[in-house]
């Protein structure tokens, strides 16, 4: 046994010395499973170390991968949804801060700052016209897309359709396929970040056996 873990046995069991250790020990005062809660006291104590360095990196992970995150979109309530806003005068808004809407009766949403010192009157008073908003990365912003896809029709066209999606991690919000004697045509509805990644889908769909086209709707 290391001569720390004797130290800590003594301190562990209030001794004074470590003879005192052995003769508790040899006596049968200390026992096996006396001692086997000592170490598992020992574990847990390493294991909440661990655990909190692990907490600690993580924050600061998430604390490095915020401050490189741009937020330059402001979008509205639980969708997310992006809508046309003015600043309040009152208000010297800038992105990033944190702030929520209110919906006026001529001039459209007007942006509060949470620490606007008209804003506990308008929540209080017009709770029913504030709207949930805050500041996104339009980068990492999602867009929902439609594709019409066509081709020759063959058994598992919707499984590897739907593989490749799943490969690529791209959320399919709805798929219609219709087929006509040997032929199909295909609406897929999918939530994308960008165009660089609508062109790999594009270009992955085309690989699948037996579409022929790929086209993005415009509505």
């Amino acid at each position: 046994m290391p001569f720390v873990t004797i130290n800590e046995l003594v301190t562990y069991y209030k001794l004074r010395t470590s003879l005192e250790l052995f003769l508790q020990i040899g006596n049968g005062v200390i026992d096996s499973s006396k001692l086997k809660a000592f170490a598992n006291n020992r574990a847990n104590s390493f294991y909440n170390f661990f655990r909190s360095t692990l907490i600690r990196k993580k924050s600061i992970h998430e604390q490095t991968k915020k401050a490189a995150l741009k937020f330059d979109l402001l979008v509205f309530g639980k969708e997310e949804e992006k809508m046309d806003y003015k600043t309040a005068k009152c208000c010297s808004t800038i992105p990033g801060d944190d702030v929520f809407g209110f919906i006026t009766i001529n001039d459209g949403i007007k942006i509060h700052n949470k620490n606007c010192p008209n804003a506990v009157s308008l929540q209080a008073n017009y709770s029913y016209r504030i709207l949930q908003a805050k500041w996104v990365d339009s980068s990492q912003q999602k867009h929902r897309v439609t594709l019409k896809i066509k081709g020759v029709d063959n058994t598992g066209l919707v499984n590897d359709v739907t593989k490749v999606l799943h490969d690529m991690k791209i959320n399919l919000s709805g798929i219609n396929i219709n087929g006509d004697i040997g032929y199909f045509e295909g609406i897929l509805i999918i939530e994308i970040n960008n165009k660089e990644q609508l062109t790999e889908i594009v270009r992955a769909l085309k690989k699948v056996t037996g579409i022929t086209k790929v086209i993005r709707e415009n509505k």
